[in-house]
Parts: C-alpha cells; structure tokens; sequence
C-alpha cells in the first residue's frame, strides 16, 4: 500500500472522485468557517480539529423543507439553543438567531430543493486537538447548514424489537434531552434493534420504564383510548410528538377516536400487555406505526385509526404552518 504526500488540489480531485462513485442526495451547504454555501458535496467538509468531529462537543437540529416553506424553524431552533446551552456552546454564539435564520433560508435556496430536509450544527469549531474548546479558533464557535434528502421512510407498519438497558444504556439525563452530536448510543439501539428485525427500536431503561426508539419517540394506544407517552424529562423532547400532543391530540379527543392523553412513566408490562396501537414519531410529519412488538402483533396487526388519522393531521399542519418561505431568486 502507498502513502503519498498530496498537495491540497489532488485532496480537493481525490474528494470529488470518492463523491462520485456513490449517489448522493447532499444539496447545498453552508458554514460560518468558510462563510459561505457550496453545492458540491466533496466541499461539504469541516476540519478534522473541530471539536465536533473528535470530542462530540456540538449540537444539532433538523426542520422540514415543504414546498419551498420552512415548517415549526423556530420550534427547531428553540430546541438547538436549548441544546446549546447545556453543552456551554451558547455564549457566545457564531450568529445571531435572526442571522441562523437568513443562513438557513440562503441554504435552502441555493440548493434549488422545494422538499428537503434541513440540518444545523453549532459546534466548538476548530483550533487543536485539546479536550479542552479554549483552543478553538473562535469562542463563538461555528455554525453549519446541510440541505439533503432526508431517508425514506417505510410504507404501512413495521416491525420493532425491545431494546433494554442491559443491552444499550439509557442516556443520562443531561444527554438525552440535549440533541448533541454525540449518538453512540442512539447508533447502538437501532444496530441491536436491526439485530432482531426492527429499525429504531423501543427503549426500556434499568428500571423496566419505555424511554424512546433510536431517532424517535413512542407512543401506546390502550383499549380504553388513552394515548400514553414517556414524560420528556430523562428523553428528548420530540418536536414532533410536542405538536401532536399541543394540536392533534385535542382533534383526535374531540373526534371520538381518542378519550384522553397521559404523559407519564410507563412500564414495558404495561405497553405490551395493554397497547392496541403503537407508533413512533419523529421529523416533524414521520409516524411509524409499529404492528408486530418483538414478533407478536400489536393489536390486530393492522396499521390503526388513531396512527392513520394523525399521521394526516401531521401532514396537514406542516402544510398549513409554516415560518417562512425560501427566496429561490
């Protein structure tokens, strides 16, 4: 094997060349370290020495792209300063909120895209390779934008598997309701829930309590009607199931289809055993509806009413509810 010594223009031929032997679906790209926005994905790079690449010392959010419209931004946003508070990444900050805002519509609009998906960082940035971000070049930090794709998500339900803390530790709180860019763990619950023929799995902490799947949140539908969801303080506060609950959940109530909604600590005995529906949210509009739990079916087996009728209702409100449209020029 040959280890050459490259000059930055071979670097610059040899990313372009690994970019282009695979597909992608990386639309456009901005960064407050070179500030600016490229839509070439070999240049959708951040140096090796920010302190989010090789000490996880950032944070993170997504939002929906919808018809050249950004939908619930700001409840993102609230959401990645949260998160950038406790990791101390907050003060002070690269950009002003209002100047993430136009960073993000700027991105939006170079990368041409009118449904996408919309992820930012705020990180330590670079400087060295210290535990420590009193190196970094810049106090601020840097903040970074990807337009993308998104993943496609699997059509009717799907199956999922019970992923216990004697398998994968539950975060403690401090992480799991901060959206870091530290997902190990997240990582190891969907590998161990692919291991039994799921995909995000569902969560049991060491207690036997449900906490959450890899990337998403769970909620239980019981005979009596009662929507049940784990309490966000040891979870990540889904935007998702946020806005189900603040807006959905009072529709589905006063159609008939629900009868109430309980966010408190619920043992695994207790989903199994008394769940007709289980879905899981995520994304802004992604509800999975779970019809086979660790390969029993979840009620009839069927995708149900309440999963259907609010999976239209998420749909709908996105359509509807938005913060601002992107100027595509």
């Amino acid at each position: 094997m040959e280890f050459p010594t490259l000059s930055a223009a071979e670097v610059t031929a040899r990313l372009a060349a690994r970019r282009a032997e695979k597909p992608n679906n990386y639309f456009a790209f901005y960064s407050s370290w070179i500030g600016g926005i490229t839509t070439d994905p070999a240049a959708m790079v951040l140096p090796m020495d920010d302190h989010m690449v090789h000490r996880g010392h950032g944070v993170f959010d997504t939002a929906t792209l919808r018809d050249g419209k950004l939908c619930r931004l700001h409840a993102h946003l609230d959401r990645l300063l949260r998160s950038a508070a406790a990791a101390r990444l907050s003060s002070p900050l690269p950009l002003s909120r209002e100047e993430m805002v136009a960073a993000i519509r700027a991105t939006c609009g170079a990368s041409g895209q009118r449904d996408a998906s919309v992820r930012y960082w705020l990180s330590a940035g670079p400087g060295d390779f210290s535990f420590s971000p009193a190196g970094c070049h810049d106090a601020a930090g840097v903040f970074s934008v990807v337009v993308f794709g998104g993943f496609p998500m699997a059509a009717g339900g799907i199956a999922e598997v019970t992923v216990p803390a004697a398998v994968v530790p539950h975060k403690p709180p401090l992480l799991a309701g901060c959206k870091s860019n530290n997902y190990l763990l997240n990582v190891l619950t969907h590998l161990a829930a692919r291991d039994g023929g799921g995909t995000f799995g569902i969560g049991v902490d060491e207690r036997g309590y449900i906490t959450e799947g890899a990337v998403c949140n769970a909620s239980f539908v019981t005979a009596a009607g009662v929507l049940l969801t784990a309490p966000f303080g040891n979870i990540l506060q889904g935007c998702t199931l946020s806005r189900a609950l603040e807006v959905a959940v009072p529709q589905l109530i006063a159609e008939g289809l629900l009868k109430a909604a309980e966010q408190r600590p619920i043992t695994l005995e207790e989903a199994k055993a008394g769940s007709v529906e289980v879905f899981l949210t995520g994304g802004d509009t992604h509800v999975m509806p779970v019809v086979r739990w660790d390969g029993a079916p979840v009620g009839d087996g069927e995708v149900g009413a309440v999963t259907a009728r609010l999976t239209q209702m998420l749909e709908r409100d996105v359509a509807d509810n938005f913060d601002c449209v992107v100027d595509y020029g």
